[in-house]
């Protein structure tokens, strides 16, 4: 193992254009959503519900 400090970059995960910043409102919503169908979400379902909470905002 080296002494030097990894790359800039190297901490970040291969799949980062996937990441999401989600308030606690739209966590939750997403939450109750996957409680509900017992599965993960697609990209697609996800983008539909917060498309969905944010028009009732």
């Amino acid at each position: 193992m080296s002494d030097r400090p990894s790359p800039p970059g190297d901490d970040v995960p291969d799949d980062v254009d996937n990441l999401m910043i989600l308030s606690p409102e739209q966590y939750e919503v997403l939450l109750k959503a996957r409680e509900e169908l017992g599965h993960d979400l697609s990209r697609g379902q996800v983008e539909a519900l917060l498309k969905e909470l944010e028009e009732r905002s």
